[in-house]
């Protein structure tokens, strides 16, 4: 039926607004069932300290919403879901179910943050190390990208637009799914000898680039037309490490195409390098 994500800075209210949507749409839309799909109850310092982690739980939270996301359900997903790729992810398991899909971004000061986030109970209190860091990562949305619109930007003093985001989810048009949204084919033996290669020609140019590049700086790969920005210098044996990493989520998240492999691994490596 619908898939509506939130975002926005730690502590900022988006549980709060996922309730607010949860009970408006049961009371005044009974006949669909809404569910609020969530990453309550992690160790949010534990999870975000540790880009593993952070993957692991960001892919546990998709899965829940496959699973929900029906012609009959509302699938709120309340998240951070700060990092754009994420939202893309997102946005395509929704094109796949071919359901409706906006995005709500839950805006607060940074002063509110700090005084929401003291709060909480201690256990779900982001420690102050782990809330700058990702105040410094968000990713706002952007409304001309496909995957953050329609989009609805509500301050925490606001009232929520709750007519406008049914409107939204009851009234557009459900996405059609296309070859991105399909079932990827599996990956043959050869296609992962080949991808293979091409991972260890992007780490060796990134490791003799660190010779000459400085923290900050992009390295470009002229033959894909990608780029990364140098995050810090990365030794060979964490190259190897993340390369395997990212085979196995390969092997897990199949790409249709050789050509999205070398962008998919640099936003796997960006996640990875803390």
């Amino acid at each position: 039926m619908a898939l509506v994500v939130l975002c926005g800075y730690p502590a900022s209210g988006k549980s709060k607004r996922a309730k607010e949507i949860l009970d408006y749409v049961t009371n005044q839309h009974p006949t669909y069932k809404c569910v609020i799909v969530s990453d309550h109850g992690i160790d949010r310092n534990a999870v975000y300290g540790n880009s593993r982690s952070e993957i692991t739980t960001r892919g546990a939270l998709k899965s829940a919403t496959e699973r929900e996301l029906t012609s009959k359900t509302i699938v709120i997903v309340d998240s951070l879901n700060y990092i754009k790729g994420f939202r893309y992810e997102l946005h395509c398991v929704s094109k796949y179910a071919r359901t409706t899909y906006c995005v709500i971004h839950c805006v607060a000061s940074k002063d509110d943050i700090i005084e929401y986030n003291s709060q909480k109970n201690e256990s779900d209190r982001y420690s102050n190390d782990i809330l700058e860091a990702l105040l410094m990562r968000f990713e706002c949305p952007d409304p001309n990208n496909r995957w953050d619109s329609p989009l609805f930007t509500i301050l925490s003093t606001e009232k929520l637009p709750l007519n406008d985001i049914c409107q939204a989810i009851f009234q557009k048009t459900a996405q059609k799914p296309n070859m991105s949204t399909q079932n990827p084919p599996l990956m043959s033996p050869t296609f992962v000898f080949e991808v293979d290669k091409m991972l260890q020609k992007i780490c060796s140019t990134i490791c003799a680039a660190q010779k000459t590049t400085s923290i900050g700086e992009t390295v470009h790969f002229p033959e894909t037309g990608d780029a990364y920005i140098m995050k810090k210098n990365i030794s060979m044996p964490e190259m190897r490490r993340i390369r395997k990493q990212f085979l196995t989520f390969l092997r897990a998240n199949p790409v249709s195409e050789m050509s999205q492999v070398p962008k998919t691994f640099l936003s796997f490596m960006d996640q990875s390098v803390v």
